[in-house]
């Protein structure tokens, strides 16, 4: 594998996560050498990631653990796949109209949508994702209102039946929301931690339009906690790897489904 050398610790130890997603396990040579870094930096990195639950160690290496159990930290999950993040947010801003009122969950992908919202429309918008506050908190056109509740330390959102109760006062035009798990047979969207589904689920009832933004590997995991059922989703916006028999699927359930070109950055 070629050496992926300059990046700064987060996203070297993101890349680990990913390599480990090909690879069950990985020796500390291996990855010093990927990343052209010495393998004290390498433990170091295992050490951090170890403890956050997202790998175990073991003599040597490192193996992954099962993904749909695992909460990743809010910092490394915005810098995954971010320009597809970022692609499907301009995309599906666009669709967001002066005087709308909008519902963020606190998904990576939702904050996009956010960030890409055109500031000169006059847009209500109600998150749980603290992320999204600080964004917008300077756009003078944005009424914004914070559900409030407790602040999950992993994914900086406001989870619980303070941030529920908010939620329910509310009947908004728009919903964006992320899942960690799209499974199209089965028929739902889930997630793997279960006060932020059960938020999501109250979303989805204080909301007019459900809009799905979701990177199309999230079709391809399994997490447990359901959030609703796919029928509940009124459009989607992936990118355009999403599988044709899976989009044919979506469709006939009634779901518009809108694919997004990403540029390729070149090789990383």
């Amino acid at each position: 594998m070629p050496k992926k050398a300059g990046l700064i610790a987060e996203e070297r130890r993101l890349k680990i996560l990913e390599a480990l997603g090909v690879r069950r396990t990985l020796t500390v040579k291996e990855l010093a050498e990927m990343f052209g870094v010495s393998e004290d930096t390498v433990r170091q990195d295992l050490r951090v990631l170890e403890k956050q639950g997202l790998l175990r160690r073991i003599y040597g290496g490192a193996s992954r653990v099962k993904t749909s159990n695992v909460e990743i930290p809010v910092g490394l999950r915005e810098i995954t796949n971010r320009e597809v993040k970022e692609a499907i947010g301009k995309e599906a801003a666009k669709i967001i109209e002066d005087g709308d009122s909008v519902i963020f969950d606190a998904s990576t992908t939702a904050l996009q949508v956010a960030r890409n919202i055109d500031p000169t429309r006059r847009v209500t918008i109600l998150t749980s994702s603290l992320d999204i506050c600080v964004s917008l908190a300077r756009q003078p056109n944005f009424n914004i209102i914070a559900t409030g509740g407790t602040l999950h330390p992993l994914s900086f959102s406001f989870v619980g039946p303070q941030a529920e109760n908010a939620v329910r006062n509310y009947y908004a035009d728009k919903l964006f929301l992320g899942a960690r798990a799209v499974l199209v047979d089965e028929g739902y969207l889930a997630d793997v931690f279960e006060l932020e589904a059960h938020l999501k689920k109250v979303m989805v009832a204080s909301a007019q339009e459900v809009i799905l933004v979701a990177e199309s590997r999230k079709f391809q995991e399994v997490a447990f906690f359901k959030i609703c059922e796919l029928t509940r989703v009124n459009r989607i916006f992936t990118d355009e790897n999403l599988d044709t028999a899976l989009v044919r699927k979506l469709e006939d359930l009634g779901i518009r489904v809108t694919l997004v070109r990403v540029k390729s950055c070149g090789p990383s």
